[in-house]
């Protein structure tokens, strides 16, 4: 059981199951910045984790099929910009029907294409493959953690650093902030509230795109219906619970994966599959409560 809660294999499996929610949280914090709430962000990764296997199916390579999962993406954004930002309709509906129609469309091709229902796998489609660094072998525990991981895997952690200098600590981040935080100052101040909203919108697709693309080939080189499987809601709720903040929502993220990590762990115990397999959503429930408490106590501290 020790090794199950702080094995460095239950910690190498969390940075895996976090690094596509990582990646997917990262673009919707730019997009919460500038006040855009993104319920669709599950229909992003599933459109773009089966055009990067495609992508990869037809030319037999991992980074072609990384750019095909990127551009998917990116179109699965534009629509949703163009349909809130310029036609102004409901983002909640918006949002939750690119992520009923994602499921049914994807399915649609699957059938189509490639002719089957449920999965499909080719030897034609490649995935990237492990990374070893050599200094990481010498520093133990940790090294055990980090070698050997998929290059997305980097990409995710390294974004965390990035995404939280570019909002923190450059001008375009404190006019993103500022066209969240109050629309009619910035625009006040010359700011081009649509076309920041408009960046935002693009930068969660292109994260949206790496991070559909690590699912189908960042390792097991296929494709299966609904593959996203609620990882764009787990986004969704870390971006809630760091309100933003990518070092905070990265946090949250491990939260998420890790008890997935020991969920798989437990799996070799005697206990149910369902009760295994509810510890990762009854963790993100728990943690959006105790946040939530906490910030109503806050307010209630202020407003005394």
């Amino acid at each position: 059981m020790w090794d199950i809660l702080f094995g460095s294999l239950t910690f190498a499996a969390m940075f895996r199951l976090a690094t596509p929610i990582i990646l997917t949280a990262m673009g919707g914090a730019f997009a919460d910045r500038a006040n855009i709430f993104n319920i669709g962000l599950e229909s992003f990764m599933l459109v773009s984790a089966f055009f990067a296997m495609f992508g990869s199916y037809l030319m037999s390579n991992a980074f072609a099929g990384l750019l095909f999962g990127i551009l998917s993406s990116l179109l699965m954004s534009c629509i949703f910009a163009t349909l809130v930002l310029h036609f102004k309709s409901d983002v909640i509906v918006v949002g939750i029907a690119m992520n009923l129609s994602a499921w049914g469309f994807t399915t649609m091709l699957l059938d189509g294409i490639f002719n089957t229902r449920g999965a499909f796998t080719d030897p034609r489609i490649k995935s990237f493959n492990n990374i070893s660094i050599p200094f990481l072998e010498k520093v133990p525990y940790i090294g055990s953690i980090f070698q050997d991981q998929n290059l997305l895997v980097y990409i995710a952690i390294i974004s965390v650093i990035v995404c939280q200098a570019i909002i923190y600590m450059t001008p375009f981040g404190l006019r993103l902030r500022g066209v969240g935080g109050n629309e009619k100052a910035a625009e006040s101040a010359g700011v081009n509230i649509l076309k920041y909203k408009w960046i935002s919108v693009i930068i969660t697709g292109v994260f949206a795109g790496i991070s559909g693309s690590f699912l189908s080939i960042g390792g097991i080189s296929m494709f299966t219906e609904n593959m996203s499987a609620g990882k764009g809601f787990l986004a969704l709720a870390a971006i809630m619970i760091g309100k933003g903040n990518p070092f905070k929502v990265f946090l949250a993220c491990l939260i998420f994966a890790y008890t997935d990590a020991i969920a798989v762990g437990l799996q070799s115990y005697q206990i149910p599959s369902q009760l295994v397999l509810m510890i990762p959503y009854v963790a993100t429930i728990m943690v959006l409560f105790f946040v939530n408490v906490r910030d109503r106590n806050k307010l209630e501290s202020l407003t005394s």
